[in-house]
């Protein structure tokens, strides 16, 4: 699992995830979440330098390709981005592009119909309002 506690300021995490790691971060949250499996930190930081070195992700941590991602867990599935006000299905999981005064780019959080599952800026509970952009519908 990628607990809450695991936030992008991480000193542990590699210096790109700290910086640009969100959606990568969302990614290993439902991975953990349909696999049942407990991602550490080391873990994440392995997994950046695999899926960079494989071509799924840039070093800048832009994800070129969530499937493959997906795929290296064994779970078949695709991804296509939706309009902000889509209504997730019971089988589908959502990551959220949100923008933000505290953050000036984009900012990927795990969401289910808009409700907050994962967020690893803590966005919500600092005070700081939000709204979704697009929804990565996986």
């Amino acid at each position: 699992m990628v607990r809450d506690e695991y936030k992008k300021n991480d000193l542990m995490l590699k210096k790109e995830i700290q910086k640009f790691g969100c959606y990568l971060l969302c990614l290993h949250y439902y991975i953990s979440k349909i696999k049942t499996l407990e991602f550490t930190i080391f873990d994440i930081n392995d997994n950046y330098n695999k899926f960079v070195n494989l071509g799924y992700i840039k070093s800048n941590c832009f994800i070129l390709n969530p499937c493959k991602i997906f795929n290296h867990y064994g779970i078949n599935t695709d991804v296509r981005w939706e309009y902000k006000n889509y209504v997730s299905k019971s089988n589908e999981f959502e990551v959220s592009e949100v923008k933000t005064s505290r953050v000036p780019e984009s900012h990927f959080i795990a969401t289910n119909n808009s409700i907050l599952l994962y967020d690893s800026l803590s966005i919500d509970s600092s005070g700081n309002q939000y709204y979704t952009t697009l929804k990565c519908i996986i």
